[in-house]
């Protein structure tokens, strides 16, 4: 049977795929640093706890990335309002 409101699914299917924000991202990626931890504390094998610690090393890595590009988006964005007051 075909679907009633085909431009309602689009639509809901392109929310789906756009684009997030820094600010969310970064949530996500600490979410998954204490997650990463969590399993560290409590495994039981060898095994388990390298694979939590890779997790833990390359997610602090990327989240320690973004936090830069975070940093020089704020620093540039106080750039263009200086530039903007002084050209008014």
């Amino acid at each position: 049977m075909p679907n009633p409101q085909p431009y309602q699914a689009r639509l809901a299917k392109k929310q789906i795929r756009k684009a997030g924000d820094l600010n969310a991202l970064i949530r996500t990626l600490w979410h998954a640093i204490v997650e990463a931890r969590e399993i560290l504390d409590t495994a039981d094998s060898d095994d388990m706890r390298l694979r939590a610690i890779h997790a833990i090393g390359q997610t602090a890595a990327t989240y320690a990335r973004l936090l830069e590009v975070g940093e020089h988006e704020a620093r540039l964005a106080a750039v263009e309002e200086a530039v903007r007051g002084q050209a008014a």
